[in-house]
């Protein structure tokens, strides 16, 4: 008499998205978990999804945040390489940053200059001023449609032995960025409220650009770490990568700001003799102490 077969076959769920039968966890179409899909609930959403999407020990932002503060050059070859399946996607890591950055800080108020100085400055600086804030607050990525191509171009060139095509050091600057709007936060925020109590400390906002700088040439140098040339040459590399990059940032931010200046100009003509009288009248004051 033949023993019955006692194995016990797995139970087939059908995936809620797309309907293929489903024997393991993860739909074979689409990659759903078809465990999952109960009905969202508060407890749930607070404590599970949340948690697990965005600060998963080992997938996500959090991950992908904490490979880039401690092994950036090996996670950007890995990543290169095809290992991508636990990290956050480099556009949506800079974009997502970029816009918890800049909430924090209008939160705390972005102010380029003292009321004392305002109160010094010709209309026409004071508009600039203001437009511009209102620019880069309203569109906070805007920079990076200029920056990241231009980063790019220049990292291609100089770091041409770590092998990364435009397209891949494209990425690379999407993720070092995102990593640099973060650290530029932390250093900037206590800053800008120290500001309000020491305007003194005004000078010292530029501050924010050291850790930024060096952070960036902290990673070329990794990206550089397999390839067969003396350290040295390394770090040449890496640093004139930074400083050319900080080049193009720095002339980038003028332009914007002489675009305003020649729209504001054009929209009221006076505020250019206004602009002139005021910078003779101070020249005229400075001369006698000379």
């Amino acid at each position: 008499m033949q023993a019955a077969d006692t194995t016990t076959l797995p139970s087939v769920h059908h995936c809620l998205n797309c309907g293929y039968a489903v024997p393991e966890q993860y739909c074979g179409r689409c990659g759903q978990d078809v465990h999952h899909t109960h009905r969202i609930t508060l407890r749930f959403l607070l404590f599970h999804d949340l948690p697990h999407s965005i600060w998963h020990v080992d997938k996500g932002i959090g991950y992908t945040f904490r490979q880039m503060m401690t092994r950036p050059g090996a996670m950007l070859h890995e990543y290169m390489a095809g290992h991508r399946a636990q990290h956050f996607r480099p556009i949506s890591y800079l974009l997502l940053i970029t816009a918890v950055s800049m909430i924090l800080l209008s939160a705390v108020g972005m102010v380029p200059a003292t009321t004392a100085q305002q109160a010094d400055m010709p209309r026409l600086l004071q508009l600039m001023m203001e437009r511009y804030m209102q620019l880069y607050a309203k569109y906070p990525t805007l920079i990076y449609v200029v920056i990241l191509p231009a980063n790019a171009l220049l990292a291609a060139w100089l770091l041409r032995p770590a092998r990364f095509n435009f397209a891949e050091m494209l990425l690379t600057q999407a993720f070092i960025s995102g990593t640099t709007t973060f650290i530029s936060s932390v250093v900037m925020l206590p800053l800008l409220l120290l500001t309000r109590y020491y305007p003194a400390l005004q000078p010292f906002m530029m501050v924010a650009m050291l850790p930024y700088m060096a952070y960036a040439a902290w990673v070329y140098r990794q990206l550089l770490e397999p390839a067969r040339m003396p350290v040295e040459d390394k770090w040449v590399r890496s640093i004139g990568t930074v400083v050319l990059q900080t080049v193009v940032l720095v002339i980038s931010l003028a332009l914007v700001q002489v675009a305003i200046v020649v729209s504001l100009i054009r929209q009221d003509p006076s505020l250019l003799e206004d602009f002139k009288a005021q910078t003779a009248r101070k020249a005229a004051t400075e001369q006698p102490r000379r």
